[in-house]
């Protein structure tokens, strides 16, 4: 984007076309010139034709009449082209929103405008509003992510099973469906949802899965699937399942499995062969994969 200081002076020029060749040029190859081309594409067509002012006066001076008239030039019309233009251009400018995604097996870490830092799981997605970070440093999540948050206003991570609040802190979300876990790894975090408030300090982990509340103290220093380990405390098995198909980019046909059994364990996610050993010699449950390497079908 370009610089907020000198962002109206600079468009402008561009609008009145006194923009320097170089500059020109340098502007064509930022990679939001296409956007500024389509706002002023529908400015264009919001443009009324030119207004002559000397001609309007001569029309209502030949006008007579037995009553004296007061005549108005009706300006607003053109006014209001003008404030559309200024609208649009303000809406592009100051709701500048940022979308990240990951993959099957991906990790990926965004630096947060403030200097935060965020490190997506796999098959995870996150959006802010760049624009508005210094008035609402507000995240909305959706999978799982590591927060390292900078000191300064509220800082909320926004999820559909409920709300994460902090001030400056390090800690990590995971929202699936109706599995919701929050660790707090330093400071102070406070978690929102439809039910229930909580106060995590450092140590303290907050989970809520279908409904059910728990929380319960921990030791790590930061969540083991940053350095390549996926790690369950009793959770039901089908979100390890769903954990090793974001990993791995395969599908597990669980016909024959209970799903709600409790697992608590680990896997890494760097080698497929040893997770799916781990887990299923684990749980005592046959499985193979197959020839494609897609799917992995179990046998009691």
């Amino acid at each position: 984007m370009l610089d907020d200081k000198k962002d109206d002076i600079f468009l402008s020029r561009w609008i009145n076309g006194e923009l320097s060749e170089e500059e020109l040029r340098d502007f064509q190859s930022h990679p939001e010139y296409e956007h500024y081309v389509k706002i002023m594409a529908g400015a264009d067509a919001l443009r009324l034709k030119d207004y002559d002012l000397e001609e309007e006066l001569l029309v209502i001076k030949s006008k007579s009449g037995s009553k004296k008239s007061r005549n108005v030039i009706k300006l607003w019309p053109y006014m209001a082209v003008a404030a559309s233009i200024a609208l649009i251009i303000g809406l592009f400018i100051f709701s500048q929103n940022e979308s990240f995604s990951t993959n099957y097996g991906e990790k990926l870490v965004v630096l947060l405008p403030d200097g935060s830092e965020m490190i997506l799981n796999a098959k995870s997605k996150a959006s802010f509003d760049k624009g508005n970070w210094k008035n609402t440093r507000l995240v909305e999540l959706e999978g799982e992510a590591f927060f390292k948050v900078k000191k300064g206003s509220e800082f909320t991570v926004s999820t559909d099973n409920g709300d994460v609040s902090v001030l400056g802190t390090q800690f990590n979300v995971q929202s699936h469906n109706s599995f919701f876990e929050v660790n707090c790894y330093e400071g102070k975090v406070q978690v929102i949802n439809q039910k229930n408030k909580e106060i995590l300090t450092a140590g303290i982990a907050y989970r809520n899965i279908e409904e059910t509340p728990e929380k319960w103290i921990f030791a790590r220093k930061k969540p083991s699937w940053v350095t390549n380990t996926s790690s369950f405390r009793s959770v039901p098995l089908k979100y390890v399942f769903k954990e090793l198909e974001e990993q791995y980019n395969i599908q597990i046909n669980t016909t024959n499995i209970n799903t709600n059994t409790i697992y608590t364990g680990t896997f890494p996610n760097n080698d497929i062969e040893v997770a799916l050993k781990t887990v299923f010699s684990t749980l005592g449950i046959e499985y193979s994969l197959t020839p494609d390497g897609k799917t992995v079908v179990l046998e009691k």
